[in-house]
Parts: C-alpha cells; structure tokens; sequence
C-alpha cells in the first residue's frame, strides 16, 4: 500500500487538488489572452480555469510512473486502489471549492478534466492525455465561446450552477473512471512503455 501512494503520488496530488482549487477560486482576476477564432480578436481566460489541470497532470503523473507489468500480477486490486484515488480527488476538489460559486467552478472544472484525461489515457496513453487536457480549455475559449456567451460543449465556462455542465463533467467522469477500473487498451500500456 505505501509503495502505491508513493508511485501514484497521492499526498501530492491531493495536496495539489485542494490548493489548485483554493487558489483557484481566489484568481479570477488574473487572465491569459486567449485568441478566438469565430467572433472576436481574443478572450480573456481566467487563470481559475487552468489551475486544475494542474493536479490532473500530477494523477497522470502517477499513473504513468506505475510499471504496468507488476500491477497485473499485485495482490491488491490496484484498479479498484486506482479508482478510489481518484474519487478521493474529487471529494477533496468539492469539499475545498464549497465556500464560493468560483470554487464549485474550479472543482466542477477539476472534475471534468480528470475524466477526460481518463479516457484519453485509456485509449491513447498518459502522454497523449496530458497533452490533450491541456489543451481542451484553450479550444473551448477558441471555439466554444460566442459574443461572450459560451456554447453547451464548453463546459468549463459555463455557470457553478449550470445543469448542462454538471451532466457533462458527471459523463467524463464516471466514463473515466469505468475505463480507469478496467485498465488503458494495449496500444496504451505499449505507449506509457515506450514513453518511459
């Protein structure tokens, strides 16, 4: 059990899901001019929508670290360890964001990277998936967002209390950790292998 929290870097990880949030939920005056491509010159994305992809990045840290070869043959269900690790996550994500409507944002925003990075993973690697997740909020902000106004898909945008963005980031979530619980394709283990 200590060697799987020190593989997946879980202290760290939590640490980083709740300061990402907390931080988060206290940045929404700092922006990044984001260049939109239908409508406008640019957009000025908040700082509170990318520092989830911070701790996103540390869980496939860990999971990435794992040698694939010895989970399978562990005596502890290493998926089921996995999955808990990740729901932990998000519990801590909710429980710091609960104080303000940017906080449930941040954690709602966290949640729903986490699942998409899950899935990329499970497909396409840990690599693969860092890669996309970062790249989702600056696509959303590109493409996702009309006369200010952003579109049903770009989730990360829209309001804490939007239903639409819970169902979606709810989706990505229970999708990823499905895949999370049943393991990445072997194309997968091949390229976390080769990327290592």
């Amino acid at each position: 059990m200590l060697w799987w929290l020190r593989v997946r870097a879980l202290p760290a990880v939590l640490a980083g899901t709740a300061l990402a949030v907390l931080l988060g939920s206290q940045a929404r005056s700092i922006v990044v001019p984001v260049p939109i491509v239908v409508g406008g010159i640019s957009f000025p994305l908040p700082m509170a929508f990318l520092l989830p992809l911070v701790p996103v990045c540390l869980f496939l840290y860990g999971l990435g670290r794992a040698d694939a070869a010895a989970e399978r043959t562990a005596v502890r269900r290493v998926p089921l360890l996995d999955v808990a690790a990740a729901l932990t996550a998000t519990v801590v994500a909710g429980a710091a964001g609960l104080h303000s409507a940017t906080g449930v944002m941040v954690a709602r925003d966290f949640a729903g990277y986490l699942g998409l990075a899950l899935i990329v993973r499970w497909c396409a690697g840990v690599l693969t998936a860092g890669l996309v997740v970062s790249v989702f909020p600056f696509v959303c902000a590109s493409l996702g967002i009309r006369a200010g106004v952003p579109r049903v898909w770009a989730w990360p945008f829209l309001p804490a209390g939007s239903l639409p963005a819970a169902l979606e980031v709810l989706v990505l979530l229970f999708s990823g950790l499905l895949l999370l619980w049943h393991g990445p394709l072997e194309w997968s283990r091949r390229a976390d292998l080769a990327a290592n």
